[in-house]
C-alpha cells in the first residue's frame, strides 16, 4: 500500500495529494484499530487479562485519533481566508496533539488498572485463540508502524509521525502481553498486573514524545543546523551582503512556512527578488526579506 499510495498521490504531481493521503491513511487507521479493539476485547473477555482488555481500548482510542487526523487533513488543506491569511496547516499539529492525549488517557488508565490487578490479582484463562489473536494484533501494528512512518516523513505530517510511534509501541506492549500468558501456561505465575505496568509505561512514553513533536511547531521553535546550512549557502551566492540578522522560520502547517530575515550591504532589488525565488526554490518556504544599504532601501 505506501509503495502505490507514494507513486499515486506523492510522485506524480496529484493534485490535492497530501489530503487524499491523508483521507485513506486516516480511513485505513479507524477500519484496523475497530478490528483490533473487537478481536483484542474479545480475547480479554476469555481470558479474564487486564493487560489484554486494556490494551483493546488503547485501539479504540486509537480509531478516534485516527478520526481527528482523517478531518485535519482535508480542513488543513482549505485555501486561506480573510479571517486566516496564513491557511488552515496547524490543524495537522492539533491533529497529533488530540492524538498524544488520547494515548497518555489510555496510559494512565492502564497503570491504574495494572496496580489494581496487582494487589487484588485474579487468574488469566488463556488459549490458542487468545495467543492468536495477539499475534494477529503484532503483525497488524507493524505494518501500521511502516506505512505511516514512511509517508509521515515523506509529506511531514506530526499526526502521522504519532501514529507510527503509537503503532510500534503497541508491538512491544502486546508481545508483553503475550510473553506473561506464556509464563503463566508454563510456570503457573500470574503476572498479569506485572506486565500491565511496562506496558502502560511504553504507552505513557510514547504519549509524551508524540505531545512535544506535535507541540513543538505550534510553539515555535529556531531554524535547524540543515535549514540554515543551506539558507546560508543561498546566500553566499549573493555579493555585496555583509550582515544577516533576524533570521525566523514561522511555521503555519507542513506546507505553509514563512522565512523573514534582515540584510546588510550594498543589495539591490533583483538580488532580494534573487534570493527569494532561490529560498522558495530550495527551501519550499516564502521569503519576507528587508534589505538596509547606503544604495537601496527596500521592503520586499
Amino acid at each position: 500500500m505506501t509503495r502505490y499510495i507514494i507513486r499515486k498521490y506523492l510522485s506524480g504531481g496529484c493534485r490535492d495529494g497530501r489530503k487524499r493521503v491523508g483521507i485513506i491513511l486516516g480511513t485505513a487507521g479507524i477500519l484496523f484499530d475497530l478490528l483490533l479493539f473487537i478481536t483484542k476485547h474479545i480475547a480479554g473477555v476469555l481470558s479474564g487479562s487486564v493487560a489484554i482488555t486494556a490494551d483493546a481500548f488503547n485501539n479504540l482510542a486509537d480509531a478516534g485519533a485516527h478520526v481527528m487526523a482523517l478531518l485535519a487533513f482535508p480542513l488543513g488543506a482549505r485555501t486561506p481566508s480573510k479571517r486566516f491569511p496564513f491557511g488552515y496547516g496547524r490543524l495537522e499539529y492539533l491533529s497529533g496533539l488530540v492524538v498524544a492525549g488520547a494515548v497518555l488517557t489510555v496510559g494512565v488508565k492502564m497503570l491504574l488498572s495494572s496496580v489494581e490487578k496487582i494487589v487484588h490479582p485474579s487468574p488469566v484463562e488463556s488459549s490458542p485463540v487468545v495467543i492468536l489473536i495477539l499475534i494477529f494484533s503484532v503483525v497488524i501494528k507493524a505494518y501500521m508502524y511502516r506505512y505511516n512512518k514512511v509517508i509521515g516523513e515523506r509529506i511531514d505530517s506530526a499526526g502521522l509521525k504519532s501514529v507510527a510511534l503509537d503503532s510500534v509501541c503497541d508491538c512491544f506492549a502486546t508481545s508483553a502481553i503475550i510473553l506473561s500468558v506464556l509464563i503463566q501456561n508454563a510456570a503457573g505465575l500470574n503476572i498479569d498486573g506485572w506486565t500491565g505496568l511496562p506496558v502502560a509505561g511504553c504507552i505513557l512514553c510514547a504519549g509524551i514524545v508524540s505531545a512535544k513533536e506535535s507541540l513543538a511547531p505550534l510553539l515555535g521553535t529556531a531554524a535547524d543546523t540543515d535549514t540554515l546550512d543551506r539558507l546560508y549557502g543561498i546566500l553566499e551566492t549573493i555579493e555585496g551582503i555583509t550582515a544577516v540578522k533576524d533570521i525566523a522560520i514561522h511555521d503555519y502547517g507542513p506546507n505553509r512556512k514563512l522565512l523573514t530575515m534582515r540584510l546588510s550591504g550594498d543589495i539591490g532589488d533583483q538580488a532580494v527578488k534573487y534570493l527569494k525565488r532561490r529560498i522558495t526554490e530550495q527551501l519550499r518556504m516564502d521569503a519576507v526579506i528587508e534589505a538596509e544599504n547606503n544604495h537601496v532601501d527596500t521592503h520586499i
